[in-house]
């Protein structure tokens, strides 16, 4: 009984060096996971303080490329975009080209991978013409839309007027309160009265209008079904009494399938415009549909396809907290990316204050979260140039003393689009310098850094120019990516843990380190040790047996038996306890029970029965 008791004691200590040995190693792990990060800040802040913070991003995207052959297409075509023909980049994209078509992937053509690579071929010095044809081949009329002529007369008063198509003239009736009226299968008076809607089945027709009794002036406008906003087409027209206009409607999206899709022609307009492809009839489908797609962040991209004031404001008025564009959650970088390609090369203070915020949540490495990330900030938000195919001799617009701007901005300012010289990001080459008017010159004020616009932005030559009233935000202070390696969002990620710090929207969420992982690996071996102890103390008397084994002091053999008992008959053997002799009591021989039972038979001699001469002697022990 002594032995039982020290080794349960044994057992007993032994798992309590163990629990406090495993929960040492997790203080000292979840410590290291701490270290981590605060030296991840450290690191962090260090790499911002360089005179050129993008080179260590470079540095670690053009590692992370390698010559790895299995990157995803849009790894590889970010990665064109940012650093050119670097590794296996070009060899990724070629292999993933379909091989009927001039379009990506081969496992399935989408236009927004096709038009990105017309992009990123285009940076290179790449053909594109093959991509160009097969973008446009994709163009439809979008259903989306519906068409209304306006024709206005001279002063508001009323007129007789025709309009011409095919063979066919239209008579129709302009009242001096403005209300229209014809009888024609292409056209018939708007909801309001005021203009004539085209009916979708003549939406390819090219009208010529005449009125006969007064001056007049013609022009199109559309709006998307169902919706109150209507949008006129800037190129009206006018002509005197006699004379005549022409309108067409020149309205086409891109479809995958037999439906529009909204954000390949989005992309699909950028690459078109920018290789120098007309892109006019795909503006009043983006610009109507922009409301219903607000998740692709479109002002971004028509920014640089329409210009103008209310793209601009939206893109101001959509970054938050002065630092990043969020549109989606969980897309973060990728929307801060369109965001910076969308003031690429302005003087816009939230360019810079974007900047400055992602060089602040930069990784240790200098990459950001993923390779495709860090690459189209790279390009939008840092480009440089890159090495261009020795056949295309494209010669850069800068050195060639002209200027890198948006194409509609320098249309606007009456230069002329140089598509034979390469720009950096999506800006194209103009013949002038599309200077931008100072802020006082537009009748507005550039707000503080600590204050935000409530009203309309327009650029300026001075940074972003308020038109409306500049106001202090409240004094709440989001503090959650005020510290390196924070991030927030809608739902923290795997890999990433929540923490209490504020945000303006959604959850604080912190990457959790290396160490961090291993800090639940060893939650996860406490919890099997413990359910491993709890089975021992279940079993221990097994084990016990498993020791004494280990140790020689049992045998898995039977028991052997005393060789005194080896003879006594089976009956004798049997005999339960309460049968055996008490204290005070001479027990009786072993003999005379033999003799008291002769019908038994006798069993083999002790020489022979090792096992029941142990038995035997233990129990003379007991009798004693």
């Amino acid at each position: 009984m002594k032995k039982e008791v020290n080794l349960s004691g044994k057992l007993g200590v032994l798992c309590l060096i163990m629990i406090l040995s495993i929960s040492a190693i997790m203080l000292v792990s979840v410590s290291a996971a701490d270290n981590s990060t605060i030296n991840t800040s450290v690191s962090t802040s260090t790499t911002t303080s360089s005179s050129d913070s993008s080179a260590t991003s470079y540095t670690c995207l053009i590692n992370k490329i390698g010559n790895k052959t299995d990157l995803t297409l849009q790894e590889a075509v970010f990665s064109m975009l940012a650093v050119g023909e670097k590794g296996n980049i070009a060899t990724i994209i070629d292999n993933n080209k379909n091989t009927n078509d001039a379009c990506w992937p081969k496992s399935g053509c989408t236009i927004k991978d096709t038009a990105l690579v017309a992009l990123a071929y285009n940076r290179v010095g790449k053909d594109t013409d093959d991509i160009a044809t097969w973008l446009n081949s994709k163009s439809a009329t979008p259903g989306e839309l519906s068409w209304y002529l306006e024709i206005d007369a001279k002063n508001h008063n009323g007129s007789k007027c025709t309009i011409k198509y095919d063979s066919i003239t239209a008579k129709a009736t302009i009242g001096s309160d403005m209300i229209v009226s014809i009888s024609d299968n292409c056209f018939k008076p708007s909801d309001r009265g005021y203009w004539f809607r085209i009916s979708d089945s003549c939406l390819d027709k090219k009208f010529t209008i005449s009125c006969s009794d007064q001056d007049f002036i013609t022009s199109l406008m559309y709006q998307r079904t169902n919706s109150n906003t209507y949008y006129v087409l800037s190129n009206s027209h006018s002509a005197s009494v006699g004379g005549t206009t022409e309108e067409q409607v020149q309205a086409k999206c891109l479809k995958s399938g037999t439906a529009c899709d909204y954000e390949g022609t989005l992309w699909g307009a950028i690459a078109l415009q920018k290789i120098g492809k007309g892109v006019t009839s795909y503006i009043p489908y983006l610009l109507a549909l922009s409301e219903t797609n607000s998740r692709y962040f479109p002002s971004s991209l028509l920014y640089l396809l329409v210009g103008g004031g209310e793209q601009y404001s939206q893109i101001i008025n959509n970054q938050k907290q002065g630092k990043y564009w969020e549109i989606v959650s969980n897309n973060k970088l990728y929307d801060t990316s369109l965001g910076l390609l969308a003031l690429s090369g302005s003087s816009a203070n939230e360019f810079e204050n974007a900047r400055n915020y992602l060089l602040s949540i930069v990784g240790k490495d200098g990459c950001w979260a993923t390779l495709k990330d860090t690459a189209f900030l790279l390009y939008a938000g840092w480009p440089r140039e890159v090495s261009r195919t020795v056949s295309a001799d494209t010669p850069s617009c800068l050195s060639s003393g002209k200027y890198c701007a948006g194409s509609y901005e320098c249309l606007q300012a009456g230069g002329l689009v140089q598509y034979g010289y390469s720009c950096s990001g999506v800006s194209s080459c103009c013949s002038i310098n599309p200077l931008m008017q100072s802020c006082a010159a537009i009748g507005g004020k550039v707000c503080a850094n600590n204050q935000v616009c409530s009203g309309d932005s327009a650029p300026s030559i001075d940074g972003t120019c308020c038109k409306g009233t500049c106001t202090t935000p409240s004094a709440q202070e989001f503090t959650c990516e005020q510290t390196s390696g924070r991030i927030c969002k809608s739902v923290c990620g795997n890999g990433e843990q929540q923490i209490s710090d504020s945000c303006e929207s959604g959850v604080c969420c912190m990457v959790v380190s290396s160490g961090g992982s291993l800090a639940w690996l060893w939650i996860t071996l406490l919890i099997i040790l413990i359910i491993i102890i709890i089975l021992a103390i279940l079993y221990r008397d097994k084990l016990r047996l498993i020791w004494y084994q280990y140790n020689g002091k049992a045998k898995t053999s039977p028991a052997k038996q005393n060789p005194s008992t080896a003879q006594m008959p089976m009956m004798q053997r049997m005999m339960p306890p309460m049968m055996r002799p008490v204290q005070g009591q001479r027990p009786v021989p072993q003999r005379q029970v033999q003799r008291a039972m002769p019908n038994m038979k006798k069993p083999a001699s002790s020489a022979k029965d090792p096992e029941m001469e142990e038995t035997l002697r233990k129990l003379r022990e007991m009798s004693k």
